[in-house]
C-alpha cells in the first residue's frame, strides 16, 4: 500500500512538472539554435540542441522530423530510428517518410524492416487515441465557415457574418473545454501528411478588429507556453486578427506583376516578383528582436536565414515558407509604396 501511495505521488508530480513547463522559455530557444545549426549544415551540433530541447520537454512532430534528419546525415542510424518513432506517434504515415530524400540511403539498411514495424504499431497506437471527437467538431465548424464563401460570399454576406460569430463561439467554448487543439490531440498531419496550418485556425483568423466576437490572442499565448502552437504560428496569426504585426510575423513577402513592361526604369523595378524585407532602424530592430526572443522566437536577421532555407531547401521541415506574404500589384503607385525601403532577400 505505501509504494503504491508512493507511486501514485511520483505520478502527480511528474504531471504537475509536465503541467509547469513554459515553452518560450525552455524548448523554443533550443530549437532555434538547432534550426540555424541546421542551416549551416552542422547536424551534429544540431542534433545536440534537438536532444537537449527533448530532454525538457515533449518535442514537436516537425522537430522530431528533422532530429532524424541529422541523425541520418551523421550515420547515427540509433537516434534516426528513435526519433522517426516519435514521428510514428503524431500521427504521419510511413510511406511520407519512406518518400523523403534525407530517408532514402536507410532504407538499405538491414534494421529497416523491423522498424517499419515498429514505426506502424506506434502510428496505430496514436490513432487509437486520438480525439476523434473534438476533430469531428473543428471540422463541422470549418465546413460552415466554406459552406456559403464557396457559393456566392456576396450574395450571402450577412449570412456569413453570423456565421462567423457562431464559428467564434463555438471555437472558444472547444478551447475552453478541450485546451487549445494540437498534434498530441488531433494529430500533426491529414492522410498522414504533415500539417503546417490547422484548417481551423482560418476560423480564429477571421476574427479580424473590424468584425470581431472573440479576440483569441490569450488562447494563442496561452497554447505557445504551454507548447500547443509554435510561436511563428501564434504571431502570425496575431497580426491579422490585432491588425498590429508588432513581432514583425509577416516580415518577408513578394510584390508580384504581370504588368512588369509599365514599371521598366522605375527605382524598385528590380525588386519587383523577388523575396523582400523592409529595413528597419537599428534601434527599432534591436527592439524588435528582444520582443520575439521573450516570446520563443529567433532574431529577425536569423528569421530571414530560416525563410530563405525553407523555401529552397525541403529535405527539412521547416514551417518558416508559409509565413510569407505574396500580393499581385499592377498599379507602379501602389508598388513603389510596398516596396520602399526594402532590400531583396538573398
Amino acid at each position: 500500500m505505501k509504494c503504491l501511495v508512493l507511486l501514485i505521488l511520483s505520478f502527480i508530480a511528474q504531471q504537475t512538472f509536465a503541467q509547469d513547463i513554459n515553452y518560450v522559455k525552455t524548448y523554443h530557444p533550443l530549437i532555434n539554435k538547432a534550426e540555424i545549426l541546421v542551416i549551416d549544415g552542422k547536424y551534429k551540433d544540431a542534433l545536440d540542441q534537438y536532444q537537449k530541447a527533448f530532454s525538457l520537454a515533449k518535442g514537436y512532430m516537425k522537430d522530431y522530423f528533422n532530429a532524424a534528419v541529422c541523425a541520418t546525415y551523421i550515420g547515427d542510424a540509433t537516434n534516426t530510428y528513435k526519433y522517426l518513432i516519435e514521428v510514428a506517434a503524431k500521427g504521419i504515415s510511413l510511406d511520407f517518410i519512406k518518400n523523403e530524400t534525407a530517408f532514402m540511403g536507410i532504407q538499405q539498411d538491414p534494421n529497416w524492416r523491423n522498424f517499419e514495424k515498429e514505426y506502424l504499431v506506434k502510428k496505430r497506437e496514436f490513432e487509437q487515441k486520438i480525439d476523434k471527437s473534438l476533430k469531428e467538431k473543428l471540422a463541422k465548424i470549418v465546413d460552415r465557415d466554406q459552406w456559403f464563401r464557396v457559393r456566392d460570399a456576396v450574395a450571402f454576406a450577412d449570412t456569413i457574418v453570423k456565421i462567423d460569430k457562431q464559428n467564434a463561439t463555438e471555437l472558444d467554448y472547444l478551447i475552453a473545454r478541450y485546451g487549445f487543439p494540437n498534434e498530441d490531440v488531433i494529430g500533426s498531419g491529414e492522410s498522414g501528411i504533415p500539417v503546417i496550418q490547422y484548417p481551423f485556425y482560418t476560423i480564429i483568423r477571421r476574427q479580424t478588429i473590424d468584425k470581431q466576437t472573440i479576440n483569441f490572442s490569450n488562447h494563442l499565448m496561452n497554447a505557445v507556453r504551454d507548447g500547443k502552437v509554435s510561436p511563428h504560428t501564434a504571431t502570425h496569426i496575431m497580426a491579422t486578427i490585432n491588425g498590429n504585426d508588432e513581432f514583425f510575423a509577416r516580415h518577408v513577402f513578394k510584390i508580384l506583376t504581370d504588368e512588369s513592361l509599365a514599371m521598366q526604369g522605375k527605382s524598385f523595378a528590380s525588386k519587383l516578383n523577388k523575396w523582400v524585407f523592409r529595413q528597419i532602424e537599428k534601434v527599432d530592430e534591436q527592439r524588435i528582436n528582444e520582443l520575439r526572443l521573450q516570446n520563443g522566437m529567433e532574431t529577425l536577421a536569423d528569421y530571414r536565414k530560416k525563410i530563405l532555407f525553407s523555401m529552397n531547401d525541403n529535405r527539412f521541415l521547416f514551417p518558416y515558407g508559409s509565413y510569407v506574404g505574396m500580393w499581385s500589384v499592377n498599379d507602379p503607385n501602389i508598388a513603389a509604396d510596398y516596396l520602399e525601403g526594402t532590400v531583396i532577400l538573398e
